[in-house]
Formats: C-alpha cells, structure tokens, sequence
C-alpha cells in the first residue's frame, strides 16, 4: 500500500555474493522508484528478502541502515531480511510470526508428510500445496524451467567463450610485437632471418617467442646456433 517493492530470491549458497550480491539487486530496484523530476521524499521502500537454504546463526535475521553507536535508523528505504530455512526451529524462541515459520517450512520441505501438516494449518498453505501439486503434473511447466536452466548455462558458455575469445586476441596481438621486436633486434645483431628462422617465428606463442627474444637479447646469436 505504501509503494513499497519486494524482491524474493531462493539461494542455496551462503558464499555466492552474499551481502554484496542482496545489496547489488536492492540498489538496482531503488534506483528505478526515483523519476525525473521527483522529490527525493518519493523514493519508495525497497525489501529484499532472502531464503537461505545454508546454516544460519538466527532464522530470521534483519538489516537497515543505522548509525553504529546509538543505533538511529538513518532511513527506512532499505530493507533486507534474510531467513535462513535450516533454523527455522528457532522462529518461536525468537517470537516470529507463525506465516513466516510456515512458509519457511514449505521451502524447506524435508519430509513427505509435512506438505499435508502444513495444508492443514492455514488456507493459503494449502493453496500453495495444490499449486505445487500442479507444477509437478504439468510437463510444460518443467520443461520452461528447464529452458530456463538451459539458457543460463548456454549464457556463462557465452562469457566464458568471450572471455577466451579475448584472451586469445591479446595474446595473438602480444605475439605479433615480440615477432617485430625479434626482427629488429635481429637486425641489430646482424642476424639474418632466413626460411627456417621466420618459420619458427611464425609457428611460436607468445611465451616461446618471448623466450627466444630473452635469449637473443641474452646471447647476442640466435639460439642453438653452433
């Protein structure tokens, strides 16, 4: 009601970014409630809640912004909320809300017959147990989440082939200077570069080349010339 967004996110990896990867996603939806033209007491709300599959101190941990020693908050804007799904044993003793405690059990779902208990303890629990029901009857809803599996993979393939494809070029570029370097220093030393010399240039990498322009500057001959 207050304008307020809310992104929920499911990670199963505490070391995966962690706070710098929340913080990243909050910031990018923060900056999207200001528009051109508006009063910076506009700004709306953004939480962040996180469900960690991974051991936790607390169940439900909060953060804000607040001053470090009295504690003030600086600004209500921010948000983040991490519940951490393997301590979800604690969420009474640190007096939580039992929808939260129900929820974090439905996620975390360690046992066949806990699905029913929880449809039985609240209308909304057993709404989200049919839904679930259906997405596991329902063979093109899998499959999208596989495609969607799918494209992430074929999108760090890409990276990781841009990444090489990069590398390769610098180092494709580095290669083409020690030639010119060893061609001149060649020159220098009154070293001819026949036939078998520029073949041996030309069939090198950059770590050979480099190697050979090392021991031709070292030497002041052309390596294993008797």
């Amino acid at each position: 009601t207050d304008g307020a967004r809310v992104d929920v996110e499911m990670e199963c990896d505490a070391q995966r970014g962690h706070g710098a990867r929340w913080l990243y996603h909050w910031a990018r939806l923060f900056g999207g409630t200001l528009r051109r033209g508006d009063e910076y007491a506009d700004l709306k709300p953004v939480v962040c809640i996180v469900f960690l599959a991974a051991k936790t101190e607390r169940f439900h941990a909060r953060y804000s912004v607040r001053e470090e020693r009295d504690g003030s908050l600086l600004s209500h804007v921010l948000g983040i909320h991490v519940i951490g799904l393997p301590a979800v044993e604690h969420a009474h003793s640190e007096q939580e809300p039992p929808e939260l405690e129900r929820w974090a059990r439905f996620l975390r779902l360690d046992a066949a017959g806990a699905l029913d208990s929880l449809a039985s303890e609240s209308p909304i629990m057993a709404e989200a147990k049919h839904a679930l029901e259906l997405l596991s009857l329902e063979p093109s809803a899998q499959r999208i989440a596989e495609m969607r599996r799918e494209a992430e993979l074929l999108r760090r393939l890409d990276r990781a082939e841009q990444r090489a494809e990069a590398e390769a070029a610098v180092r494709r570029e580095r290669a083409d200077a020690l030639r010119g370097s060893i061609a001149q220093a060649s020159a220098l030393l009154g070293l001819t570069l026949d036939d078998a010399r520029r073949a041996q240039l030309e069939s090198s990498n950059d770590q050979q080349l480099q190697a050979l322009l090392d021991a031709l500057l070292g030497m002041g001959a052309w390596p294993n010339d008797g």
